[in-house]
């Protein structure tokens, strides 16, 4: 993808965000972080939404989780874990804090984890 294919998002946070996942990735010699740019780029309708349900099922007690796309509420939730995702609905942010797990930025999930080691992505 080029630079001209990110001007035409219209939402400036979102390129500032696919930039800073780039810079990242470049930096820390990360690819996860580029391939959630990449998956970002593209359309919205294209982006992945995920129930915290299958965040239940798939990932383990205190694992740190990418959703490149939108987290959902639906679903129950007893594990706890850290979550990054682009963009969450109260209820999931409520229902992952509940269980004593975070909701984090990519920006802040990034200085925390710069590497990007031990993360699964799901969506």
């Amino acid at each position: 993808m080029s630079l001209k294919q990110i001007n035409r998002k219209s939402n400036s946070e979102l390129v500032k965000t696919i930039t800073n996942l780039k810079d990242a990735a470049r930096k820390n010699e990360a690819p996860l972080w580029r391939s959630v740019a990449i998956r970002l780029e593209g359309p919205s309708q294209n982006w992945p939404s995920v129930n915290i349900s299958k965040l239940e099922y798939n990932a383990d007690k205190n694992s740190k989780v990418v959703v490149p796309g939108k987290l959902l509420g639906a679903g129950t939730i007893t594990k706890k874990m850290t979550v990054t995702a682009y963009s969450f609905t109260q209820s999931a942010v409520k229902k992952i804090e509940a269980v004593g797990g975070k909701c984090l930025s990519y920006n802040d999930f990034i200085k925390s984890n710069p590497k990007g080691t031990n993360v699964m992505v799901i969506g």
